[in-house]
């Protein structure tokens, strides 16, 4: 008897449509499905579109609607493939890893470079190796693109145009898709051990919580507030562009450091005032690294450890995405 599986749409290229404007989202779920047979000897199937957008558009305020589509399908479902655009998928993959809290069934997102109507598209590949993925039981929100699986948070967008266009940062792939799904039993437990700290933490705070045993014990939380500042830093930034996280009433500041972490305290551009002050007023700095992979550590240069003596954090592997959501979340 095939695993029932849901497919939720919402978007970006492998939905795309070419226009006079450019490409645009277009394809339903139930089109999808029909361009793509192969699916059918799968799974037992049910489509779902919550949204039809090109993923640049899509908003913090998505995430929920998205995680909560989901955990009711898989009330009646053994896992659920959602069909999203590449540019932001991590940013929704990371959301949904920390919303849709221990998990029993799998949650699989992927998309494709290419749509799913042109020739030589990889959109059909990476769907059949989602639903196959989504079949095999395994809990957790994850990525796969590319034959590639991904810890939900952990996956990350490095190419504009080739196939292989998501990497895992910071620890290796959980699995591969080939003849059959090869896992990495041994990373896939201390990945989903790293991930119950979060929980606890994210569920001992104000967040919604709404429990549905139907989902088998998955907990959604949905509290996002998007007021989170991004800011890369640049030799000759000024302190005051820091300050516009103050002056604009942001809750947080995520600022993307040099190399391990370094941040300018060389005058007269030292930025190391400006992080106290914003400290001071209540505002979370947190600083991460420019460089895609071995993450921050504020504690190797003077030029870290003086943003960490000034009460900044340091984000240690995790992705721009992954903290960018947690920041959302207030919980880092």
């Amino acid at each position: 008897m095939k695993r029932k599986i849901a497919f939720i749409a919402t978007g970006g290229t492998i939905a795309s449509v070419p226009t006079p404007e450019g490409l645009r989202p277009a394809f339903t779920e139930k089109e999808m499905l029909d361009l793509v047979p192969e699916l059918s000897s799968i799974a037992e199937i049910e489509g779902h579109l919550i949204m039809n957008i090109d993923s640049s558009n899509m908003q913090p305020e998505d995430w929920p609607v998205i995680a909560k589509k989901t955990l009711e399908a898989l009330a009646s479902c053994d896992g659920a493939v959602i069909a999203h655009g590449t540019d932001t998928l991590a940013y929704t993959s990371s959301a949904l890893t920390y919303m849709l809290t221990h998990l029993k069934k799998p949650v699989i997102i992927t998309g494709s470079q290419r749509s799913i109507g042109e020739e030589e598209s990889d959109a059909a590949r990476n769907l059949i190796d989602s639903f196959k993925v989504a079949v095999s039981g395994q809990a957790g929100v994850f990525v796969v693109f590319g034959g590639k699986i991904i810890m939900g948070d952990r996956a990350s967008k490095v190419k504009t145009e080739s196939i292989d266009a998501f990497a895992s940062i910071n620890a290796a792939e959980v699995g591969f898709v080939e003849s059959d799904i090869r896992w990495d039993k041994e990373l896939l437990r201390r990945e989903r051990a790293r991930l119950e700290g979060i929980w606890q933490k994210l569920l001992k705070g104000e967040g919604q919580i709404d429990d549905s045993d139907q989902a088998k014990d998955a907990v959604i939380y949905d509290a996002i507030d998007p007021q989170v500042l991004l800011i890369k830093l640049y030799p000759g930034m000024e302190p005051d562009v820091l300050l516009y996280a103050k002056d604009r009433g942001y809750h947080s500041l995520l600022i993307e450091a040099f190399g391990m972490g370094g941040v300018c305290f060389r005058e007269p551009r030292n930025l190391i005032p400006a992080i106290e002050e914003l400290i001071a007023a209540g505002i979370t700095v947190a600083v991460t690294t420019q460089v895609p992979f071995e993450g921050a550590d504020l504690t190797r240069y003077e030029v870290g450890q003086r943003a960490l003596k000034a009460g900044a954090i340091s984000t240690g592997d995790m992705t721009r995405e992954a903290v960018l959501v947690r920041l959302m979340m207030k919980n880092i």
